[in-house]
This record gives structure tokens, sequence and C-alpha cells, in this order.
């Protein structure tokens, strides 16, 4: 979730670096961002609706290009998220049955993300004919670019197959898919430490905490209980007792999270610290904004 603004491609090699900027006051000008442009900064309000349609669309076209390329794959549709930012941010449902997830991640019985359908698909092909569908869907070795990020964070995604044809047919390009996937919540990362420091934040924080102690936890914050149970995992291994606990405070988290609103608050201080962003990351993020808007309005 870290980044700052957009700098140049070469070589197959797509770079994204913070070029020296910082989300001062002093860099902040007259650009204003849209609310539209905050929705996608921050992966709140329309975003939400906008992402579901673009994800549908995506796995449709990808479906169809696989279907014409001789293999099956199923295509992925997600139903409109009801819920507000709030609760989505929350996920009371799957804290419930979960926690955190850190279980299925230390457990034997490690989950594995659509074994019922595409996955298990492939698992049941020949090596050759697994092959043949893997470069089908996104190329060989050869095809994979990678976008860097500053402080060593990358990515490498696949500039050929039906994965970057359907990217590409609703973008307009892949680098433009690229951008709008990750340059956004990338540079949304770069104002936490902003939100970290401000008064209603460290007030909300410290109503989570005073809530927390009611329900007898005394973490500091949530990702310290986070930080804290994965911890024990790791020395202790998974047992039932040791799930149990990671559910009940993930729980209390999240009911205390909502209490206090403290996603809410959150939100609202992201929204707020953005207009101080430099102007060359808020003149990138409009013009990603009319992408993905563009993108978005021609799969509806």
């Amino acid at each position: 979730m870290r980044l700052a603004s957009l700098a140049c491609a070469m070589a197959g090699v797509l770079a994204l670096s913070a070029c020296g900027t910082s989300a001062t006051d002093s860099d902040a000008t007259g650009v204003e961002l849209t609310g539209v442009e905050l929705d996608l900064l921050t992966r709140s309000g329309s975003f939400t609706r906008s992402n579901v349609d673009l994800a549908n669309a995506e796995s449709k076209l990808i479906s169809a290009c696989m279907k014409a390329k001789g293999f099956r794959y199923r295509a992925e549709v997600s139903a409109p998220v009801a819920e507000s930012d709030e609760e989505r941010s929350l996920n009371m449902k799957e804290r419930r049955a979960r926690g955190y997830g850190l279980a299925s991640q230390y457990g034997s019985d490690k989950e594995t993300a659509g074994a019922a359908t595409n996955d298990a698909y492939v698992a049941g092909l020949s090596k050759k004919n697994a092959d043949a569908y893997m470069k089908a869907l996104r190329g060989d070795a050869t095809d994979f670019r990678e976008m860097r990020f500053g402080g060593g964070r990358n990515i490498t995604f696949s500039a050929r197959g039906c994965e970057a044809k359907s990217r590409t047919s609703l973008y307009g390009s892949l680098d433009d898919w690229v951008s709008v996937a990750y340059f956004p919540q990338n540079l949304n990362s770069e104002l936490s430490p902003r939100v970290e420091k401000s008064p209603k934040y460290r007030r909300a924080m410290n109503d989570w905490r005073t809530c927390m102690r009611g329900k007898g936890y005394t973490y500091a914050s949530p990702d310290t209980a986070y930080d804290q149970l994965k911890a024990a995992y790791r020395a202790k291994g998974v047992t039932t007792a040791l799930r149990d606990r990671e559910i009940a405070v993930a729980v209390a988290d999240g009911d205390c999270g909502a209490e206090v609103h403290v996603p809410s608050t959150v939100l609202a201080l992201r929204r707020d610290h953005a207009q101080t962003l430099p102007t060359t990351d808020k003149l990138q993020l409009r013009r990603l904004t009319a992408i993905w808007k563009a993108a978005a309005d021609r799969v509806r």
C-alpha cells in the first residue's frame, strides 16, 4: 500500500517511485481532488460497485478468450457489495468465521482459492495441456514484466495471454490497467503517517483501547493484536485454543472498531489529507480516474 508518483516504462520494466516527493503542505496547490478521484484513491464510495463490475467483466472476457483457445475457464461473477465502507472494512462475518485468517495460513489444511473451479480443471490436465493452458492464460516466462515500487516493492505481470488481452480491452492499454490497479492504493498508503499523527485518529484509537480493555484485552492497536497472534502461531503452531482466541480477539477488535468508528475516522482523514498530495500525484490520479471511470461506464 505504498508509493508516490508514476515515473516511466523502459526495457520491459514499469517503474513507479516517489521521485523525491512527499505529502507536505508546501507541495499542495489549487488542484482539488474530486469525490470520484478520492473514491479511487481510498477504494471507497463509488469504487466498490465499479470494481465489482470491472472484475466481473474481466473474468467474462478471459473466459471467452480461453474458450476460443480450446480451454475451459469459468467466469467468476460477484454480486454488488451492499455494505457501507465501514462495514466492508470490518467484515464481521469473516471475523466470526475465521478471525484474522491466521489459522488457515499456519495450519496443514491451508485453503486453496478456486480449488473447485479453474484450479481444479488445470489440476486434472496432463502436464503438456496444463502448460498450454497457462501459456494461453498468461503467456510464457519471456512475456513477464515488472513494476517497481518505492521501498523495493515490485509486482510482476504478463504482457501476453488472455488476462493481458482482457485487461487491455477494458482499459485501453496494459500499462493503464497496471497503473489504475496499483498506483492509487499505493499512493493512498503514503497518507498513513499523517493519518496516524492526527489527533482525531489518536482519540479514536484511545477509545478503541478502552473498549478492548472492557472486553479483557490490552492490545495497543489492531496491528499489535494481529502481530502477537501471528507470533503465537509461529511459536506453537495451530491449536484449537489459539484458533478460538484468534477469532475472539478479531471479533472484539471489529466490534470496538464499529463502536468508536475507527474505519470511518481513518477514511475521512485519508480523504482530507489527500488534498495535500503533490500536484504531480494529483494529476496522475486524475488521469487514472478518467481511465477507470471510462472502463466502468463501458461495462455497465
